[in-house]
C-alpha cells in the first residue's frame, strides 16, 4: 500500500511540475537570477503555513534542506536556465533529464531493473521532444543540472531516515531562497518580481515539490526520479489544450514509452 501511496505522489508532483514551463515560457524575465528569486519566493512563502502542522527547524534539518537547495533549486536550476541560452528547449530539457539513469547509477542499492527504466524514460523523452539544435557548452550545462539535481534527490533520500518530510520541505524553502536573497544582494540589484514566474514556483516548487519529497519518503529517490520523468510529456500534453498547438504522434508515442518506463520502474 505505501509503494501504491508514493507512485501516486510522484504522478501529482509531475502534473504540478508539467505546469510551471507553460509560465515560464511567457513569464520568464532578462534576469535568471531574478526569476530563481521569484521562484524561490514562492517556495518560501508556500512552506510556511507547513509550521502550523508541526514542522519544525534542527541544525541536522537546515543541513540537509541546505544541501539539497543549494545542489538542486539553485545551481541546477540555474544551470538549466543558462542552458536554455545555447540549446534549444527539447535539447536542454531532455539532457537535464538524464538525471532519471544517474540517480539508479549513484544509489547505493544498483538496480538493472531501474537503469533499464531510466534508459527507456530517456527514450520516450527523446521520441515527445525530438531535441536537436545546440552547441556543446549548452548540452555540457543542461548535463550539469542533470548530475546536481541527481545529488540533490540522493540527499532526499539520506535525509528521509533522520527528518520528517515536513520539516525538511520547511528547511529546503529556507535553503532555497537565503542563498539566492544573498546573491541577488550582492548583484546591487532590487529583484524583478515575475508574477508567473512566481505562480510558477508556487505550483512547481509549492506544490510539486512537496509531493515528490514525501514519495520520496514511500519509495526512496530512484522510483520517484524516474516518474518525475514524464513531466515535460506532460507539458507537451497540456500545450494542444492550453497553447492550441496540434497533436502530434510522436508526443503520443514518446508519451506511451514513458508510461512502460514507469510500470518498468514499479
Amino acid at each position: 500500500m505505501s509503494n501504491l501511496i508514493g507512485v501516486i505522489l510522484a504522478l501529482s508532483a509531475s502534473v504540478a511540475w508539467s505546469i510551471a514551463p507553460l509560465l515560464y515560457k511567457t513569464g520568464s524575465t532578462e534576469s535568471a537570477w531574478d526569476d530563481l528569486f521569484s521562484l524561490a519566493l514562492a517556495t518560501f512563502i508556500s512552506a510556511l503555513p507547513l509550521l502550523l502542522i508541526g514542522a519544525h527547524l534542527s541544525t541536522t534539518m537546515l543541513i540537509y534542506g541546505a544541501l539539497f537547495s543549494l545542489l538542486g533549486p539553485v545551481l541546477g536550476t540555474y544551470m538549466y536556465l543558462v542552458s536554455l541560452r545555447h540549446a534549444s528547449v527539447g535539447l536542454a530539457t531532455l539532457v537535464s533529464y538524464a538525471y532519471v539513469i544517474l540517480v539508479p547509477l549513484l544509489s547505493i542499492d544498483i538496480s538493472l531493473r531501474h537503469l533499464l527504466a531510466g534508459a527507456l524514460a530517456m527514450l520516450g523523452l527523446y521520441i515527445a521532444m525530438r531535441a536537436r539544435g545546440g552547441s556543446v557548452k549548452g548540452i555540457a550545462l543542461a548535463f550539469s543540472s542533470a548530475l546536481l539535481y541527481a545529488l540533490s534527490f540522493l540527499v532526499i533520500g539520506s535525509a528521509a531516515a533522520v527528518t520528517d518530510p515536513w520539516s525538511f520541505t520547511l528547511a529546503r524553502a529556507i535553503g532555497f531562497l537565503l542563498p539566492v536573497a544573498l546573491i541577488e544582494m550582492a548583484r546591487g540589484k532590487s529583484p524583478k518580481i515575475s508574477p508567473k514566474i512566481f505562480l510558477a514556483g508556487i505550483v512547481s516548487y509549492g506544490v510539486g515539490g512537496p509531493l515528490f519529497i514525501l514519495s520520496v519518503y514511500y519509495l526512496g529517490p530512484v522510483i520517484p526520479s524516474i516518474i518525475s520523468a514524464l513531466s515535460p510529456v506532460l507539458t507537451q500534453v497540456l500545450a494542444i489544450f492550453a497553447l492550441g498547438e496540434r497533436p502530434d504522434f510522436y508526443t503520443a508515442l514518446g508519451f506511451l514509452v514513458m508510461i512502460a518506463a514507469i510500470l518498468l520502474a514499479v
